[in-house]
């Protein structure tokens, strides 16, 4: 991370200089206007800054970046005591301030605070640049290199996985890595279709079919003519539908409900389920043949457990996603990220993300917590020294990545010299 130290004062600014080169990159001016010509021309990550200067205020420092360089995250430091200029600091869109004198530990707390928001958005910013599948775990890079060379056949496609682990995104992803990313993606869930209405929701309906059909009505497939239809929990299809919906899936010709006449209609078909269909044919309460010309391509798609990797940059992203809850949330305390790896997750993806959401809504710091996340972490966890937390974050990262020390850099968003200085501070050669 690449930090800007603004302070008139010489000698305090050689002091905070020396505490911040210790664990980051800094360059140190005096000088507020020599300070934003030089990030105007190299750019910086973040920017610790007095408030009262000459020619220029650390307020005025503030309001030149949001132009200049409106990702950088401005620290201001206030003055002792001093509510006002701390309110104004939040309100004027700092980072967060930073009481005087300077606690050189809290300086760093903040810092670090600053570099996890940013090693997490690199990491979701990264994997969510595959269409919207948020992964950086090698079996998530395996299913979606699978999923890109599907994606440029016609084949149909069955995706099995629990709930919540992504399966409408994976989805998603194929639809628009394929030739048809022009045309309709169109998603019904099988669960929530009544079952009389089940064949007209598919196909369609003429006026008067049935009590209530006032008028001509086009189904989900026609709906989703030229593009993908999505098919969630399969296995919920009526038993007395199947027969027609494994016509289409032959002939690409199916009646609509009370008409004669044979319609056709070009849609790829992509189904999911969290059954295991082939046992659930096997006991009459799914059809065989429809089964096999279903899982054509079948891509498993792996619980959050089993791909860690993916749960930080998860995380960040549904922080992203519902920032405006709480602006004052500003990143994830180390403890709480411990809590979030540790996790099992049985309602997978979905459940990460309600987890986040809660935790946005109940936080009251800038940081999320252990508490807020209500994970029924160990009460220790937040009474643990923040290195101790760190050299557990590291280790379990570490064990995560199988051992190698530039895979778990990656993960952690940090130098490989870092997690090897890391390792030889804690003994392990």
């Amino acid at each position: 991370m690449k930090a800007v130290l603004i302070e008139d004062d010489a000698v305090l600014n050689r002091t905070l200089k020396r505490v911040i080169e210790k664990h980051y990159n800094v360059m140190a001016f005096t000088s507020p206007v020599s300070a934003v010509e030089y990030i105007a021309q190299s750019g910086a990550d973040v920017v610790v800054s007095d408030i009262r200067m000459p020619d220029m205020s650390g307020f005025d420092v503030l309001e030149r970046l949001k132009t200049l360089s409106p990702d950088t995250a401005v620290i201001l430091m206030t003055g002792q005591g001093s509510i006002d200029e701390s309110v104004r600091a939040i309100k004027s869109g700092a980072f967060d301030y930073i009481p005087k004198p300077v606690e050189t530990e809290l300086l760093i707390y903040k810092l670090d605070v600053v570099n996890e928001k940013l090693a997490l958005k690199a990491l979701a910013d990264t994997a969510a640049g595959k269409s919207g599948v948020v992964a950086v775990s090698a079996k998530m890079e395996a299913i979606l290199n699978t999923a890109s060379r599907v994606a440029k056949t016609g084949s149909n496609v069955l995706i099995t996985g629990e709930t919540g682990t992504g399966k409408e995104v994976l989805a998603r992803y194929i639809h628009e890595n394929s030739e048809r990313s022009r045309r309709p993606f169109a998603a019904i869930n099988c669960c929530n279709l009544q079952q009389h209405l089940f064949e007209s929701e598919l196909f369609g309906h003429k006026k008067g079919a049935f009590t209530g059909a006032d008028s001509d009505r086009k189904g989900i497939i026609q709906s989703a003519y030229g593009g993908s239809l999505f098919l969630d929990e399969i296995g919920e299809m009526p038993l007395d539908l199947q027969p027609k919906f494994l016509r289409f899936l032959e002939t690409k010709s199916f009646y609509p409900v009370g008409c004669p006449v044979q319609e056709q209609a070009d849609v790829r078909i992509i189904a999911a389920t969290n059954r295991d269909l082939s046992v659930l044919s096997d006991k009459g309460g799914f059809r065989q043949d429809l089964f096999y010309r279903l899982n054509v391509i079948n891509i498993e798609l792996p619980p959050l457990r089993e791909r860690r990797e993916d749960i930080l940059p998860l995380a960040h992203h549904f922080m992203e996603k519902f920032k405006h809850i709480n602006t004052q949330v500003k990143g994830i305390h180390q403890s709480a990220l411990l809590c979030l790896q540790s996790y099992d997750y049985p309602g997978n993806i979905r459940e990460l993300s309600n987890i986040i959401e809660r935790a946005m809504i109940l936080e009251q710091g800038d940081t999320l917590g252990c508490e807020s996340l209500n994970l029924g972490c160990p009460v220790e966890a937040d009474t643990l020294s923040l290195d101790s937390v760190m050299k557990r974050h590291i280790l379990k990262v570490l064990d995560i990545a199988g051992g190698n020390r530039q895979k778990a850099a990656e993960i952690l968003g940090v130098d490989a010299s870092t997690v090897y200085r890391k390792l030889k501070e804690y003994g392990i050669g």
